[in-house]
């Protein structure tokens, strides 16, 4: 039986946001699927089903929208329809900051100021607990961004699991056509491709000195050639391409992974080609779950099990 994590970004449409709430579009839709979906991928895996929804509410979403906990106030329902499964509610969190350029009003990727990036991080973990009453079970930063400051946070608040890291994936600016950043975020060449503590002395790897959270990385992999030849890299997301689906799900079970773990984004039903997409992803997913022993596990459970006995890791 191979765990499959199910990430769920809950953001809005738009990186660089304006503040408009159909941003938000898809986030209802996609909770009443899932929902649906629960009791088929329960037959065909032969156990409870977790999914792992993401919450933002960092410094972005209070300055567009007016406040942080913007997402409580106007999804209250969907909200308690997910904490009333046995679903992880957790946090997303993203470190842009407001900036001018050329006389008007944008968003920076700040990857390097530890103040702000402390700011970001603090920020959305006290709006989570100030409105369900406990810490997240989980979280993850956006753009695989992560900085020694979030994880020494994440365990003030303890936080239990991380969705960030990307093995493979070599230091990166801005992450999009047009966009800022400051600074770039790590590098993950040498990242384990299974769940691990992060080292107190490199995050990116494991160590002598380890936190307590259990970083949970990202599945990717190669999945085929660029126009240039070039080898093409894609971590999992539902939603993409269903061949590059199929390729790093299939290597990963024949490789022996330990855990999947796939990343998609609220607003994945609200575009013709990604909506066709994520629903042959989950009739995949069901599938799968009957031929090869995939089990949608909730997370927590899954950190009490690593934590009384880790996963044996082919090396």
């Amino acid at each position: 039986m191979t765990p499959i994590i199910f990430n769920i970004d809950v953001e809005p449409a738009q990186r660089l946001v304006k503040g408009k709430p159909d941003d938000w579009a898809g986030f209802s839709e996609l909770v009443a699927l899932m929902m649906e979906r629960r009791r088929g991928l329960e037959d065909a895996s032969g156990a409870p089903v977790s999914f792992n929804w993401n919450l933002r509410m960092d410094p972005q979403i209070e300055i567009a929208y007016g406040r942080a906990d913007w997402i409580f106030a106007n999804f209250e329902q969907e909200i308690a329809q997910i904490l009333d499964t046995n679903d992880t509610l957790g946090v997303h969190i993203h470190t842009w900051r407001p900036v001018r350029k050329f006389f008007r009003d944008t968003w920076l990727a700040e990857f390097a100021d530890e103040e702000w990036i402390s700011h970001c991080v603090h920020q959305s973990l006290d709006t989570f607990r100030a409105n369900v009453g406990r810490a997240p079970t989980a979280m993850s930063l956006g753009d695989s961004f992560m900085h020694s400051c979030a994880i020494a946070i994440m365990e003030e608040h303890n936080v239990r699991a991380d969705f960030t890291m990307t093995p493979g994936r070599a230091p990166k600016g801005a992450n999009g056509k047009g966009e800022l950043a400051n600074g770039t975020t790590p590098d993950y060449r040498n990242t384990p491709r299974y769940p691990f503590k992060p080292s107190a002395a490199d995050f990116t790897r494991e160590g002598p000195s380890n936190y307590g959270l259990w970083e949970f990385p990202i599945t990717g992999g190669v999945v085929g050639k660029t126009r240039k030849g070039e080898d093409r890299y894609n971590k999992l997301l539902f939603g993409t391409n269903p061949e590059w689906v199929d390729t790093l799900i299939t290597r990963a079970l024949a490789e022996g992974a330990p855990v999947i773990a796939g990343d998609c984004r609220t607003d994945v039903l609200t575009h013709p080609k990604t909506r066709e997409r994520f629903l042959w992803a989950l009739d995949y997913l069901e599938g799968k779950a009957r031929t090869d022993g995939l089990t949608f596990l909730n997370l927590a459970l899954l950190c009490d099990r690593l934590d009384e006995k880790p996963l044996e890791v082919a090396q």
